[in-house]
Order: C-alpha cells, then structure tokens, then sequence
C-alpha cells in the first residue's frame, strides 16, 4: 500500500540582520502529540498525505497530492486528534480523484485541480493550494461547518508548473514555479484577494515581483516573515534554502551572509536529501525547515530542523525518522491497524507547517497522514533587526581599524565605523561585560578594501558597559561601548 520514502548586499549599503544570541537554548524535546489515523474506519485522509497548512492549532487542512497518480484535493480538519477533527466524507485508497473548484458565483467558472503539492493557509479558514492544471491556478478554497468548499478566488499564474507557496500577512501571495535540476526556478508575487479584484473577475493579473532564483533546481517552498520583509525559498535539487531582504513593492535582494544547506545522505546507498518544505514562526522568529528524499523509495532521512532566520544555522533538530524507528522498530510501519496514535509510521515528510503557539505539522506521504509536533519545553525568540551598513567614501585604509562608537553613551543606537585595508571575511560581534556573546553584527561577511560605518540597535538590551569587536580572520580589535536607559 505505502512505497516511496521520502552581497554582502553591497551598493554602498546593505542589509544585515542582527543575532541576538541570549535566548536560543533549546530546553526540552520534540514529541508526536498525535498523528491521524490510517484506517477506513474514520478519521483518515485514505490516500497519499502530501503537504499541509494550518490555520490555527489543532485546526488545519491535509493536502492530497501524488508524485504518480491522479488524485487532487483538499481536506478540512478542525479540533483534530489522532481519531477525530476530519470535516466531510472521503474514501478509503481512491485510484483517482482530482475536485472541480467551482466559482460559487459562476457555475461555468470551474477549473479541475491537478498535481496539487503545496499548500498555504490563512487564520480566515481560507486555503491557496498550486493546482498544475492548464493554466497553473492557485486554486482558493474556504473551510466550511462540515466540509471544504471552493471560495471564488484564483489566480491563472502562466504555463510554467508550480510549486510551493505561502500567503504573507499583508495579503501578499508568493508562489514559486518548479524549475528543474537543471533549470532555474522563479518566485512570484501576487497582490492579494483584498488588493485585486482579478483575483475573483477575470483571474488574470500580472505579478507585482518575479525574480529566478541563483541556481538550477527545484523549488518546493516558500516562505515569508509577518511583513515579508523576509522571504525563505527552499531549492531541493541545489539543497539549499536562500534568504532574500526586501518588499513585495520595492522587490528583494539575496543575502548571502544567509547559509542553509541540507547534508543529509544515507549511508547505505548514498541517498541524499534535501529541502522540501518551510514554514516561519512568526511569534519567535524561527524558520522551520523539513527535509527528506523527495519521491525517493528510503524512509530513513525524514526529519525538520529549527534554523536561525539572519544566519541559516541549525538550532535544533526533530529526526522524525528516528521517532519512528524508535516507536515501531522500522520506519515503515504502523501498527494496530494503522491507529497506533503517536507516529505515522512512515517517514516521508514533503512538508511542514507550524500554528502560532509553535505547534509543527507535518505530512506523512507513504503514512496518509498528519502528525503533530510539540516541544517540550519554552522555544526561544530570536530578534531580527535590519540595519543599513554603508561604504565611506574617501582614502582607502592602509590598516585594519576600529573607531569608537558614537555616540557614547547612546540609546538606544549607535554607529560603528571600521577600515579593511584588503578583501577580508569580517566578524563583527557584541558581548556583555561578562563576555557573554549577545549580538552578532557580521559573521565572516565579504568586505573589498574600504572604509564602513555600521548602526547597532541595542534596544533589546539592559543598560550597562559592553564591548564590540572586529575580527578579519587574523586581527581582532574591542572596545568599550555603554548603553544608558
């Protein structure tokens, strides 16, 4: 029944993103709360789980979707635990399906749902799902009291297949298109429903951003901060995820001081995996990162990891794979007729989604089924801070220096200047009096010969005597900087 596995922005500024690093201990474990059951009696999605979307806790839609067969649609689940919460009926192992989406208004405006893979959410019940139908729709349905309904909305995207998508706050809706191992894939950015009548009239607009990503690949997600100042696309052939700064009306920039790259192989036969969904916790600031062996037949390598947002390390781990193994002996199986409740048995993760108490959700592919993650402990808040660095025109340097900052004392901001006298990776970090790291300005960052001048937001910090340093790899200079409340 179940096989397959699963620039420096430099322009004489750029932005950066401050770590503050005092609070990203990880105290406790990630645990299945529960995971739907795979069963013809009730409660099952019957079929290949391939992605889902939550709209608040315990409250999401599972995404049917196949890599192989014909089977397309949506379905709701409210309140749920690992036995209840499915809205409507569907049946068990379907050998096809694929749902009209049917303007309640127009009933000649309907569109079948194809090859639906990805899907995105938002706390009104609504659900974008990518539907490589004709014209490539984002297809737009409505949770409803008992069932999931088509709403009026879509939106014709072009003839290029897509993939992943996410819904910003401001109603913004990003879709990226799939590419190829050996193509470049793009990102697209819509106006939202509440923005563009289009999306309910003639379902044709243009996009607002269009942009490729840097290498040839597979783009299977996307993701956004609240304001979408920040925007995370997961590359799976690449096995990269890319960070780019910006705005859906003044367009985005890739931060390269951003560094996510998926390592994963099975030792056994060389598997490798890659990045096959994303999702941001808004409320901590931390992006989730699933990955598996995409539509490979190996149920050893699912798992997500936490990954700092400003720099792309890996904070925290959930081997999903590894819970499994552990629950049920193999990580391919199930067991009591596939309700065991904590573990789908099947590890096959082409997904992730997270509710805003940082609850995560995952799909099982080969289990047809939904899990649900929690933590164990408190998961930490990382502050992002954007801030403008800017190249000072005049003499080059002929010496690595660091300036006083000024003002000093200051509140809450303050300007560093500093001089690389040749092409170096710089490091510009703040600590306590204690030496406790606190802010990190610049990791090992590309600078050209020059003169710079960065500004530092310490408003999240106390009162008190702290020093920077500056470190090219070879030198390191402090000094004293004090922050007075």
């Amino acid at each position: 029944m179940k096989n397959n596995y699963f620039v420096l922005f430099l322009l004489f500024s750029f932005l950066i993103s401050v770590q503050y690093t005092s609070a990203q201990t990880f105290d406790g474990d990630w645990q299945c709360a529960y995971a739907t059951w795979d069963s013809p009696d009730a409660n099952a999605t019957g079929t290949n789980t391939v992605n889902v979307a939550v709209v608040r806790e315990n409250t999401f839609f599972a995404l049917i979707g196949s890599l192989s067969r014909p089977v397309a649609y949506p379905i709701g689940y409210r309140d749920a635990t690992d036995s209840t919460g499915r809205l409507g009926y569907f049946g068990y192992q379907p050998d096809s399906l694929e749902v009209y989406w049917t303007n309640p208004d127009n009933g000649f405006d309907n569109v079948y749902s194809k090859r639906t893979l990805c899907i995105a959410a938002t706390p009104d019940s609504l659900a974008y799902i990518t539907s490589n139908d004709e014209y490539h729709n984002i297809l737009v349905f409505q949770m409803d009291a008992d069932s999931v309904y088509s709403s009026k909305y879509r939106m014709e995207t072009g003839p290029d297949r897509i993939h992943g998508i996410t819904v910003a706050d401001n109603g913004y809706v990003f879709v990226t298109t799939y590419g190829a191992d050996t193509a470049l894939a793009t990102v697209r950015v819509f106006k939202g429903i509440k923005d563009d009548l289009q999306w309910s009239e003639s379902h044709i607009a243009s996009p607002v951003q269009t942009f490729a990503l840097p290498d040839p690949g597979r783009a299977l997600d996307v993701a956004v901060n609240d304001d979408a100042s920040l925007l995370y696309v997961a590359n799976y052939s690449a096995r990269k995820v890319y960070l780019y700064t910006g705005g859906p009306a003044t367009g985005y920039s890739l931060n390269n001081n951003f560094s996510f790259v998926v390592t994963d192989t099975l030792l056994v036969d060389g598997t490798k995996a890659g990045p096959t969904g994303l999702a941001f916790l808004k409320k901590n600031n931390l992006l989730f990162v699933s990955v598996d062996s995409y539509g490979s037949g190996t149920y050893d390598m699912g798992r997500f990891y936490i990954v700092n947002p400003n720099t792309g390390e890996k904070l925290d781990t959930c081997d999903i794979a590894q819970w499994n193994l552990e629950t049920f002996g193999v990580t391919n199986n199930r067991t009591d007729g596939g309700k065991f409740p904590t573990g789908s048995g099947y590890t096959s993760v082409y997904g992730i989604d997270v509710d805003p108490a940082g609850n995560v959700y995952t799909p099982s592919y080969n289990g047809w089924t939904v899990e649900k993650w929690v933590f164990t402990g408190q998961l930490p808040t990382i502050a992002i801070t954007v801030l403008g660095i800017e190249k000072v025109e005049g003499m080059s340097p002929d010496n690595f220096t660091l300036a006083q900052n000024y003002p000093n004392p200051f509140n809450p901001s303050t300007t560093i200047k500093f001089g690389v006298s040749e092409q170096s990776k710089i490091s510009l970090k703040i600590y306590d009096i204690k030496g406790a790291l606190v802010a990190t300005l610049l990791n090992e960052a590309d600078f050209e010969k020059g003169n710079y001048k960065v500004s530092f937001d310490a408003s999240r910090l106390a009162s008190g005597t702290y020093i920077y340093r500056l470190n090219n790899g070879i030198t390191t200079i402090s000094k004293k900087m004090t922050l007075i409340k």
